[in-house]
């Protein structure tokens, strides 16, 4: 079953110094069909180069080393239209945009499970999708 990981999860497969690091792996490791969007990839640089101070090059070629191991690709505008007006239809604020907009691209590519360390931040904006905490 096809898989959307977000960048929490992401980062705790890259990151060996992770808290979470060997479940993050592993679950990472076991789901065959695994996608995200390319905006994931400047969250994990972002949380890599900002939260954990991974010098650039680093941060750089672990995030663009995923690309090889899953299938990402980009939000289209119908996604940023979507998530836009689900947001408005569910109440969505702020930075939950973000979070719907991964869940619209999930949804769009197929995928059933949404596999995150941050499991409230989708349940609002993807009911209908099952959340997997790893």
């Amino acid at each position: 079953m096809k898989g959307f990981f977000d960048s929490s999860v992401l980062v705790g497969a890259v990151l060996a110094r992770h808290p979470q690091h060997k479940i993050c792996a592993a679950i990472f490791e076991a789901v065959p069909d695994k996608i995200s969007c390319a905006h994931a990839l400047a969250e994990i640089f972002a949380t890599l180069t900002g939260v954990y101070k991974v010098p650039n090059d680093i941060a750089a070629r672990q995030t663009m080393q995923l690309c090889h191991s899953m299938d990402i690709t980009p939000l289209t505008m119908d996604d940023y239209k979507t998530a836009i007006s689900e947001a408005r239809q569910r109440g969505i604020m702020g930075a939950g945009l973000y979070d719907s907009l991964h869940a619209v691209f999930a949804r769009r590519r197929g995928a059933k499970r949404i596999f995150t360390l941050n499991a409230t931040d989708f349940m609002h904006v993807a009911p209908d999708l099952e959340i997997v905490i790893p």
